[in-house]
């Protein structure tokens, strides 16, 4: 390599064009003055200029001289040439991992050069492409993740699989700092816990077979001491890394970050080109500094000093200080600008030149000595020289910011991306960077993350660590100790000074993109902007869903939210200049113009209305009609008439279109969608492992004060346990101190909430152009719900969503959406249409958001509970039926409670929505009135629905029974081992709880309009009474049977079916009954008696069941299998069930008691012959016109609901006639 670099005919630089004078002190004092102080002395210049013929050093002769001091520099250290073979190794001088089919196993996306991996299969390992079998070799993995990888050496016969990888075979040995273990066939402990951004060191000594691993150079001791040796045995480096996992190697293409001593690295270094460039950048960095003194310093960071079109001042015998010093300059270049192509050299050299310059103070403004640095290298090097430099540059930049270890001061972080933001001012720079490298090559988003802080750093931060100790579901204790006060005070006030040190580093990150997306650069047709916007929809395409190029989520959430801060400060920018047109960022959304333009690159997303050709089809036309235009049979667009845009009008369009900060505000939203809200939910899971460690540290302390003293195993167990609970929460909560200060921060809160007000905003206003509203992207919709989760619930408790200044606006406006768009027929995609749906079935669970649902419009009410009575098209029913029921829970009989009273104290509940669902009842008798008044008010829509609901119940109940004797058939068997799926167990319970919830609509209905039951003079009420009747009958005789399946399958307690107990059940029915007959009037009393008594499925026994008063005989086996010992079921026992309630269900079963025993059934008096032949249980009453056929009233009602034909012949049917008058239908 250094052979290569200085020998290699170089073509003539720029400086080689202008004619070079011979300058002596006389003719130009200025230029041998600076000579005398850049180069060496002059006696040392007379001696090594004796050779070249010339005694004292001038322009014209330096370059002479510049050759013969490099090569005595080079000839003074006494270097060897590091090209030449080297024994104890075999393989390419280039070293890389190797693609080979024969050793590789996985799926592996593998860097260009070679050297990086990441893992995409189970466990996928690779070896590099050199071995080694005498002397001492190291290289270096660079971590870009912290799971599981086993990274050391193999042989060349060492086979792996998908289980099996680098450590698992023998001949093979890693170390795995996610487990911290050690492998060669066994594993040991071994090592330390690695991170994110470690380096780790892998050194062989194949003299003595040993083994070392270090971590930040950080010896962590000899991990193997007897690794076979001798003929056969040559040691590949190699790695395996589980699904998801990345690493970067070093094999010697750059600069060891720790190299041990007495170790090579696998690949020979260039050290006669590193000390030759040393000497030559010692000269630029001096004639940088005289020439700052000679030139007035730019004020914008955007002039250039020297571009590539600009020429050195006239060459003449005055010519100016300035054009003395390019000259000199031009030479130096001359010779360094070959070296500087090396990746090696640019890290080892050019990197720390730069360093040195970088003026760290100037962390936002201009830089101007690194600007003219630039200046130099674009204006004397060659095309391809500076283009290569630059790369390298950029590349050893970030792989120093990403795997320099994070101290608590980020003096590290700062450091590099201030240099970054430099390089990045450079016009010239930037914009080849943003056309070719940015985001390729140079993994720019990674420079605008943050790399956390290990344990030991987190513990210097913070020494002190305070956790919360109450649960949700504990008392509240305003009694807090003096120490555990202070210790809060502490831990807060470590997580504040984090934040501050932290939004320092973000400050620089924001800066480094506002650079970026400048816009007034215009060059060949684009501005810095423009090109950034290609890479960045470049990038938003490669981390779309079931992508293999997926950034690490953490990146994308800093890239989120910087881009955030970036984008508002140019819309604001851009407010100023076009106030009257363009709106404040706090008040951005997209125009829906920007939906259906062609020219945007749309990321192929869903719309709600289908595909973008389909929209494009049906309404092309609505398109230009909102824009006002119209197409003409010619192909000519004209403005369109008035009378033709009478039909729909269309809102004005507002903002102006084809902006590229509309496009950026889109790319933010897809940006967050696909990523960053994954990143903040996965923070989240944080949260929830605390407390259930504490929960368990809480219960280790309970169990240690009640275990008696004499018991020494137990107790010593127990402080073991509460040792190992109380370092994990410490442990977790210094981690939760980073992700305060990071990750849910004040600044992070008010990002989503913008993003969220924008999205509502983008939505409300599309959802004025009518059809036109299917244009949206469906993502959009997801983001309202998603931005919205995460503000309430994993920014919470560090950052409340109450706290936001805009609060009141946002929730409303989310309720809005809701109510709006659940049901709303322009989305036409399914998904969408269901998490909105579900969103609104959880956000009526909390009192809180209920009372804003209630403070809406009534107009918007009344839209919402139509909309949840109308047939389930297209939509989950089930989660329609909870919102019902939410409206109706802490009114129903019994219907008090936040668990099921049994599933209290093992704190277990099976429920679709998680802590939603389990917040305290809060009933809304607004939504109740309402709904009572529609359902009176609309008798059919009323109708419809109810019949529905009785289907559903018929269904759900039906199957739930079906699967209970399923599973009563498995645990009858007398084979010792039971195996029951526990899908089919989840769906069992699932089925039971959807029929107590469909119980529980059905109870709020007779509630508030009992006519449509009761009143048998409206169509179909009778018909709804006698269905009403059957499904209670059937289900009281299924749940209370004796020796019973359900009775049995519910005593053996199996897990998974903890929600399936008589309580829920019979406590709806109970309340159906009690306000159908106790509670009614006596006309409507009498009514409904009768027809529970006359149901053949009526037993005044099953409603006896309820309160304890039948018979019961002790429950024997099923199939062999012994209940266990129960309470006889009675409301007595349960809480939730007050002493009035208990009052109504006794005089329920007294009055049916007194009327069975004197009512006579009609049906026995019916001939045969005169039975209706479909239910069998009335009298023909009704005739069928046209065919002739006859049935019962209510089962004619029935067909009728469903389709108008007749149920035997499918005639049409025009008219009903019964004994007294014929209908027409």
């Amino acid at each position: 390599m250094s052979k290569t670099a200085s020998q290699a005919s170089r073509p003539c630089s720029k400086a080689e064009h202008v004619q070079l004078l011979s300058v002596s002190k006389t003719s130009d004092s200025f230029a041998a003055d600076v000579i005398s102080k850049v180069f060496p002395s002059a006696e040392l210049a007379s001696e090594a200029s004796a050779d070249a013929g010339s005694k004292v050093v001038t322009v014209s002769n330096l370059g002479s001289h510049l050759e013969k001091w490099t090569e005595d520099a080079v000839k003074g250290q006494q270097i060897t040439d590091t090209s030449e073979p080297v024994e104890g190794r075999l393989g390419p001088v280039d070293v890389t991992f190797q693609f080979d089919i024969h050793t590789n196993v996985g799926t592996l996306i593998v860097d260009q050069d070679r050297l990086g991996l990441s893992s995409q299969s189970n466990f996928s390992s690779m070896k590099a492409n050199c071995c080694v079998y005498r002397g001492k070799w190291a290289y270096e993995v660079m971590l870009g993740s912290k799971g599981v990888m086993q990274i050391g050496w193999c042989t060349i016969k060492c086979k792996f699989s998908q289980e099996e990888g680098v450590g698992d075979t023998e001949d093979s040995y890693a170390y795995d700092g996610s487990r911290q273990r050690k492998w060669n066939k066994t594993t040991q402990k071994y090592g330390e816990a690695w991170c994110t951004g470690d380096v780790i060191t892998c050194t062989i000594d194949c003299d003595t077979g040993s083994i070392c691993f270090y971590r930040n150079g950080k010896s962590l001791g000899e991990a193997f001491s007897c690794v076979r040796l001798g003929p056969g045995y040559a040691y590949f480096p190699a790695v395996s890394l589980s699904l998801g996992e990345s690493l970067r190697a070093n094999f010697g293409a750059t600069p060891l970050r720790y190299p041990v001593p007495g170790y090579s690295p696998l690949q020979s270094s260039p050290v006669t080109d590193v000390v030759k460039t040393n000497i030559l950048l010692s000269y630029i960095e001096k004639l940088l500094k005289i020439h700052m003194e000679v030139v007035e310093v730019p004020k914008s960071p955007d002039k250039e000093m020297l571009s590539k079109e600009k020429k050195p001042a006239p060459l003449t015998e005055t010519r100016s200080k300035e054009s003395s010093v390019l000259l000199i300059v031009a030479q130096v270049f001359d010779k360094l600008a070959p070296y500087l192509r090396n990746t090696y050299v640019t890290e080892a050299c050019l990197l720390k030149l730069v360093l040195r310059l970088n003026d760290v103070t100037m962390a936002t403004s201009h830089q101007p000595i690194i600007s003219k640095l630039l200046d130099y290298m674009w204006a004397f090097m060659q095309g391809f020289e500076v283009r290569g430099c630059v790369e390298n540059l950029m590349v050893s930049l970030l792989s120093s910011y990403r795997y320099t270890p994070t101290t608590t001061d980020f003096r590290n972080n700062r450091q590099y991306l201030i240099l970054v933001l430099a390089v990045l001012r450079h016009q010239q720079t930037r914009r080849y960077l943003l056309e070719h490298e940015l985001f390729d090559k140079v993994k720019f988003p990674m420079f605008l993350h943050i790399k956390p802080l290990d344990d030991a750093g987190l513990q210097q931060l913070s020494p002190t660590v305070w956790w919360d100790m109450t649960s949700q579901d504990d008392e509240p204790d305003e009694t807090v100790s003096e120490e555990e006060q202070r210790n809060k005070d502490l831990y807060t006030q470590s997580v504040d000074v984090l934040r501050e040190r932290i939004e320092e580093i973000e400050q620089i990150q924001v800066e480094l993109l506002k650079v970026l997306l400048n816009h007034r650069d215009l060059a060949d047709g684009k501005t810095s902007r423009q090109l950034f916007l290609e890479k960045f929809r470049k990038f938003i395409r490669e981390n779309k869903p079931n992508s293999l190029t997926l950034w690490p989520m953490p990146v994308t959430l800093c890239f989120f939210h910087r881009m955030v801060q970036a984008l508002r400060y140019y819309w604001d920018d851009f407010q100023k200049e076009d106030p009257a047109r363009f709106v404040f960022s706090s008040e951005a959304f997209m125009p829906i113009q920007e939906f259906w333009s062609d020219s945007r690159d749309s990321y192929d997303v869903q719309r709600c209305g289908g595909s973008m050709s389909h929209l494009n089809r049906m309404l092309g036309f609505e398109v230009n009609k909102a824009q006002g235009l119209q197409l003409c049979q010619d192909g000519e667009v004209k403005p369109l008439e008035k009378s033709k845009s009478a039909s729909i009008e269309y809102p004005s369009t507002e903002m102006p279109s084809g902006n590229t900060l509309m496009e950026l505000l889109d790319g933010v939203m897809m940006l967050y969608h696909i990523a960053a809200h994954k990143q903040l939910g996965k923070m989240n899971v944080l949260k929830e492992h605390i407390q259930e460690y504490i929960q368990s540290y809480k219960d280790t302390l309970k169990k240690l004060d009640c275990c008696p003293i004499e018991m020494d195993d137990v107790r010593d167990e127990l402080i073991r346990a509460k040792s190992v609970f109380l370092e994990k929460i410490t442990e977790q909560a210094r981690q939760i101190c980073w992700v305060r200060a990071v990750i849910y921060s004040k600044q992070k809160q008010l990002d989503v909430a913008w993003l969220l007000k924008s999205a509502l905003k983008t939505v409300s206003k599309a959802s004025e152009y009518k059809l036109l509203f299917q244009y949206m992207p469906e993502f959009y919709l997801d983001i309202v719900i998603y931005s919205h989760n995460a503000l309430k619930n994993f920014f919470h408790p560090y950052m409340l969503f109450e706290s936001l200044p805009d609060y009141d606006e946002l929730i409303k406006g989310f309720a809005t959406f809701l109510v709006s768009h659940f049901a709303d027929s322009r989305i036409v995609v399914t998904d969408t249409r269901d998490n909105i749906i579900q969103a609104l079935a959880c956000f009526t669970c909390y009192e809180k958001s209920l009372k804003v649902l209630e403070s809406l419009p009534v107009e918007k009410c009344q839209h919402m509970l139509k909309a949840l009575i109308s047939p389930y098209e297209n939509r989950s029913w089930a989660q329609t039926n909870w919102i019902l029921v939410r409206i109706w829970k802490g009114c129903g009989f019994g219907f008090r409670y936040t668990h099921l009273p049994h599933l209290v104290p093992s704190k277990v509940q099976l429920t679709e929505f998680g802590s939603a669902s389990l917040q305290k009842p809060c009933p809304s008798p607004k939504f109740q009135s309402l709904l009572g008044d529609i359902l009176r008010s609309e008798p059919e829509a009323a109708t419809r629905f109810i019949d529905t609901l009785l289907n559903q119940l018929n269904w759900s109940f039906s199957e739930f029974i079906g699967m209970m004797q399923e599973i009563q058939t498995i645990i009858s068997r007398t084979e010792r081992k039971i195996f029951i799926e526990s899908r089919q167990l989840k769906i069992c319970g699932t089925c039971f709880e959807i029929s107590v919830c469909l119980f529980r609509v059905v109870e709020m209905v007779v509630a508030i309009a009992p006519t449509l039951f009761t009143d048998w003079t409206k169509p179909s009420a009778e018909l709804l009474m006698h269905r009403l009747i059957q499904l209670v009958c059937l289900v009281l005789n299924r749940i209370t049977q004796k020796d019973g399946m359900f009775d049995s399958v519910v005593s053996l307690y199996i897990t998974g079916l903890e929600s399936v107990t008589h309580y829920p059940m019979l406590s709806v029915i109970a309340g159906i009954l009690t306000m159908l007959i106790v509670n009614a009037d006596t006309e409507c009393q009498e009514l409904v008696t009768n027809v529970l008594l006359a149901d053949h499925g009526f037993q005044i026994t099953a409603l006896e069941f309820m309160l304890n008063n039948h018979d019961d005989k002790e429950k024997g086996a099923v199939g062999g299998v012994k209940p266990l010992k129960e309470k006889q079921f009675d409301f007595r026992n349960y809480e939730e069930v007050n002493e009035e309630e208990i009052g109504n269900v006794e005089t329920l079963i007294s009055h049916l008691r007194d009327k069975q025993s004197t009512f006579v059934r009609q049906d026995s008096e019916i001939k045969d012959e005169d039975l209706c032949q479909i239910c069998y249980a009335r009298k023909e009453t009704t005739g069928f016109k046209p065919c002739g056929h006859q049935s019962c009233r209510s089962c004619i009602n029935h067909q009728m609901l469903i389709k108008k034909e007749c149920f035997f012949c499918k005639a049409v049917i025009t008219s009903i006639e019964d004994l007294q008058s014929t209908t027409k239908v």
